[in-house]
């Protein structure tokens, strides 16, 4: 294999790797943005209800229902504006803390409710013995954890856990808007059994709009790919200016395509993976999926490139002949 094929090949193995990190960059700033914002993913959406029914029972409801799903919820209580309930029941989003931690899954599953501050949660705070604890309602709320003051969270509120068992389950269920994080299919599911209409959350709203701000990645991975497409179109030229060195014709010909066409795509498919595996060990995304439809997009329009300049000095060659004829 000649220096100018090794050049082109490893070449196309950094569009690989270029269009990975893209991606990567795009999806810890998605992610970024959503963490900050509520603790809640893209696919976040809310209801409300009518029904006569607590907090605890539609918890119970859900335990029945969709044990096997991952949800996260938020109840805005919206007679306490600043109140948010949280519950979930999978390893769940966290909002970045200044001091103590988020809530975690134990939290939800026992008798006691804990609290997490805002930056400037508007909510009496009362220490005692280096703890700090809230009263609300003649009950008292052990203070876990104190959120960064990011401009993206809501500064006023405070977050209290809830479970079926807690005494912040004890709510009307509506008296609080319902805000639910699971898949599309769940998600519809609750709000049919409630009757109840769906609606996007704004915060979710507005990153939907902000995400036609990635135009300027789609086309750098646009011109990644192009560039991978011109290198094996490049590598196509140098084979074939082998084969006319070479004479070689009929089968012999066939074979020898055959031969380096399945080499170069070998060699391609095994970048490829390296390519994958060195960017799911070294960056962030949000799911693999993402990368590996990118990946192979990328190695199919290379392929395709090398054939299709192939195809085209053949069908220029035998123009050519019949001219000569």
């Amino acid at each position: 294999m000649t220096w100018k094929k090794i050049t082109l090949i490893f070449i196309v193995f950094l569009t690989f790797i270029g269009t990975g990190l893209i991606l990567s960059d795009v999806q810890s700033r998605e992610a970024d943005q959503l963490l900050e914002a509520h603790g809640l993913s893209n696919n976040t959406r809310y209801f409300k209800t009518n029904k006569e029914e607590t907090i605890s029972d539609f918890l119970k409801y859900i335990n029945n229902h969709y044990r096997k799903e991952k949800i996260q919820l938020h109840f805005d209580n919206e007679i306490e504006q600043n109140q948010v309930l949280v519950w979930a029941n999978r390893n769940m989003i966290s909002l970045p803390t200044d001091s103590g931690r988020f809530f975690s899954l134990d939290d939800f599953s026992g008798k006691v409710s804990f609290a997490v501050l805002g930056p400037n949660a508007q909510i009496k705070v009362m220490e005692t013995q280096g703890n700090k604890y809230i009263h609300n309602h003649n009950q008292y709320f052990s203070v876990i954890g104190d959120l960064k003051n990011f401009p993206q969270i809501e500064q006023s509120k405070y977050y209290l856990s809830t479970g079926i068992d807690q005494p912040t389950a004890q709510g009307q269920l509506k008296n609080y808007r319902i805000i639910v994080d699971s898949s599309t299919r769940v998600i519809k599911k609750i709000a049919r059994h409630y009757h109840a209409k769906l609606h996007t959350p704004e915060f979710v709203r507005d990153h939907q709009i902000h995400s036609f701000s990635v135009v300027k990645e789609i086309l750098i991975i646009m011109t990644l790919w192009l560039i991978a497409m011109i290198c094996n179109s490049l590598i196509a030229l140098l084979h074939w200016r082998q084969i006319k060195l070479t004479h070689l014709k009929g089968n012999l010909l066939g074979n020898w395509f055959i031969n380096r066409s399945l080499r170069l795509a070998l060699i391609e498919i095994l970048l490829c993976a390296i390519a994958y595996f060195c960017l799911s060990w070294f960056s962030f995304f949000k799911g693999m999926d993402h990368l590996i439809l990118l990946l192979i997009g990328n190695l199919l329009t290379s392929i395709i490139a090398y054939l299709a300049t192939w195809v085209f000095l053949d069908k220029r060659e035998e123009k050519g002949e019949k001219i000569n004829a």
